[in-house]
């Protein structure tokens, strides 16, 4: 998902609808957080365990962000439609944000 948010707002377009030193400060620090996940997973995931990150959840999240690019094509990639997509995506990492808290507990 990280990934994902990433290419999506690194897009050429994105810049247009968005404060640029706040999009720089949210493409850094999804840069960070990408980093920072591939490191651990590097620890954890041996060659052939990377091969399932390819496969169900993986694909339907690319599934999803494929959806919001065709979105934004279709609305021509518009400023309102730039808002509607960052509420969405909030909306997506508020939800991973309480399941990872479920998770902890």
């Amino acid at each position: 998902m990280l990934q994902q948010s990433f290419n999506l707002f690194h897009t050429e377009r994105s810049s247009a609808a968005w404060d640029t030193t706040l999009l720089e400060q949210l493409l850094t620090g999804l840069l960070q957080q990408l980093d920072d996940l591939g490191a651990c997973l590097g620890q954890v995931m041996g060659e052939e365990d990377s091969a399932l990150g390819r496969t169900g959840p993986t694909l339907a999240v690319k599934r999803y962000f494929q959806g919001i690019h065709v979105y934004l094509q279709e609305k021509e990639y518009s400023d309102s439609t730039w808002e509607i997509v960052r509420v969405e995506i909030t909306s997506q990492f508020l939800c991973v944000n309480k399941f990872l808290r479920k998770l902890r507990k």
